[in-house]
């Protein structure tokens, strides 16, 4: 019998596991769940003494970029476009987060069309050696929190190109 408590507690451990994609001294500026069901998290240091990306699944980080968080913010870079004037002058609005690991690039990006009245999300990545590029779709049903806060911040420098 003890046997069998022990097992249903391990078993409910496992079935309840959940990455820890915000720890508790983070919070969280933007995330979304992508089409395939693995998770998109963009969180900082409550006091801004770094910025981090996490991406896997609901139980497992597949990658989490810097490694080393010390001076994380100059790995990041910002983009950002915007043009007013709604659907009449085909208003849009393009913010994109950038950052460089082992030969890729990746760009997690929000966009909005006036225009068509849609917004798209996901993480656009880009094999710089191949010239290949592969682009994670997220839903946009799912985005929590804002880019707009790292713009706001100043604490990303902007980058030279858009995605």
């Amino acid at each position: 019998m003890k046997n069998l408590a022990y097992l249903l507690l391990f078993l409910s451990q496992a079935i309840f596991a959940q990455a820890e994609y915000v720890k508790n001294n983070e919070e969280l500026v933007f995330s979304f769940k992508t089409n395939k069901g693995k998770k998109v998290v963009l969180a900082k240091e409550k006091n801004d003494q770094y910025l981090v990306y996490r991406f896997g699944t609901g139980d497992k980080i597949e990658m989490e970029f810097p490694g080393d968080l010390k001076n994380s913010w100059p790995k990041f870079k910002y983009s950002y476009y915007r043009r007013g004037g709604g659907k009449s002058n085909a208003g849009v609005e393009i913010q994109n987060i950038i950052f460089e690991n082992d030969g890729y690039k990746y760009v997690i990006y929000y966009n909005y069309s006036a225009e068509e009245d849609k917004q798209t999300v996901g993480v656009l990545v880009m094999n710089e050696a191949t010239g290949k590029e592969s682009n994670i779709k997220g839903k946009t049903d799912t985005v929590e929190g804002s880019l707009m806060e790292i713009r706001e911040s100043g604490l990303l420098e902007m980058a030279d190109e858009m995605y």
